[in-house]
C-alpha cells in the first residue's frame, strides 16, 4: 500500500536508485533470497559470527537484516518491490543480544567500512533506548559525514520500550523517522515521539522478505527506516551532484504537513512524499 501512498510509484517513472549504495547496517542480509538475488553488491561482518561477506544473518532475531534490506531495495522478482528496488545494497552484519559482544563497537565500526567502501546512504534501523551515544559513534558519524554520506535512523517503538527517540536517532545530522499507521495516522505502538523526529514514513502492515524464502508481515520504525533509506537513494540516483546536507534538505521539506504547522514531535518535519522529493 506504501508504494502507492506515499508517493513511490510515481517517483519510480523518474528514478529507481540506479548507482546509489545502500549500507543495511544490521543483523546480515539473506542474498540468496529471490527478492534480493543479485541486489547485494558486498558486505563484510563485524560480529564474528558471520561469514565474510556479511550475507550470514546472525545474532537475536536475525532475520531483520533480510527483512530491511527487502524493504529498501527487494526488486520485485518475487512479491516484494523495495523502495529503491535499482538500488545496490551493502551488507554489514553485526549481532544484538550476544553476552560479551560489544554492540557499540561493531556500528561505528561498520559504519566506518560502509563509507569507504562507496555507501551514499546508511541505514540503521536500530536503537540503544538511550539520547546519548558512546565517543566511538562520534568518529564514525563524523566519518560519514565529512565523506557526503546521508545516515538514516529509526526513531524505536514504545512496544519495545523506546519512551523517546534514542541514539542513533538522536544524533544530529541524521534523519530520524517515526512511523505511522496503515491510515497515516502516528503509530502509537510501533513509533514514539520527541524533538529529534525528522520525518514519518509507513510502519504498520509491512511485508518483508524473511530468510529461506518466505515473506512475513511486520510492523515497526525499523520498518519505516528503510523505507526513507530508499527515498534518499532516489534522490541521490536523480541528482548525483547533490551533496547529502541538501538531500537531507529535500526530504524534510518535501513532507506534507497536512493538520498541522511548524514541527510536531509526532510527525517531525512531516509525512514523506517521494514524488515530490
Amino acid at each position: 500500500y506504501w508504494l502507492d501512498d506515499y508517493g513511490f510509484t510515481n517517483a519510480f517513472e523518474s528514478s529507481q536508485g540506479e548507482g546509489v549504495k545502500i549500507a543495511i547496517i544490521d543483523t546480515g542480509i539473506d542474498s540468496n533470497h529471490p527478492s534480493l538475488r543479485g541486489v547485494v553488491v558486498g558486505g563484510t561482518d563485524m560480529s564474528g559470527l558471520g561469514s565474510s561477506d556479511g550475507q550470514t544473518p546472525v545474532g537475536t532475531n536475525s532475520y531483520h537484516g533480510t527483512m530491511v534490506a527487502s524493504i529498501a531495495a527487494g526488486h520485485g522478482e518475487s512479491e516484494i518491490l523495495g523502495a529503491a528496488p535499482k538500488a545496490e545494497l551493502l551488507s554489514v552484519s553485526i549481532a544484538f543480544g550476544i553476552e560479551g559482544l560489544d554492540t557499540d563497537s561493531q556500528i561505528a565500526d561498520g559504519i566506518i567500512w560502509a563509507v569507504d567502501n562507496g555507501a551514499k546512504v546508511i541505514n540503521l534501523s536500530l536503537t540503544r533506548n538511550s539520547v546519548s551515544w558512546p565517543e566511538s559513534w562520534d568518529r564514525a558519524f563524523l566519518h560519514a559525514f565529512e565523506n557526503d554520506v546521508v545516515i538514516v535512523a529509526a526513531a524505536g517503538n514504545r512496544s519495545e520500550g523506546t519512551e523517546q527517540v534514542s541514539a542513533p536517532a538522536s544524533i544530529p545530522g541524521v534523519i530520524s523517522v517515526a512511523g505511522l499507521d496503515k491510515n497515516g495516522a502516528p503509530s502509537q505502538n510501533f513509533s514514539t515521539s520527541g524533538f529529534s523526529i525528522g520525518v514519518t514514513a509507513p510502519a504498520e502492515d509491512l511485508i518483508g522478505a524473511f530468510p529461506g524464502g518466505e515473506y512475513r508481515m511486520w510492523s515497526g520504525t525499523s520498518g519505516a527506516t528503510p523505507i526513507v533509506s530508499g527515498m534518499v537513494a532516489l534522490i541521490r540516483s536523480m541528482y548525483p551532484e547533490m551533496n547529502a546536507a541538501n538531500v537531507v534538505n529535500r526530504v524534510i521539506n518535501s513532507a506534507t504537513r497536512d493538520g498541522f504547522t511548524g514541527y510536531s514531535t509526532s510527525y517531525g518535519h512531516g509525512v514523506i512524499d517521494a514524488n515530490q522529493a
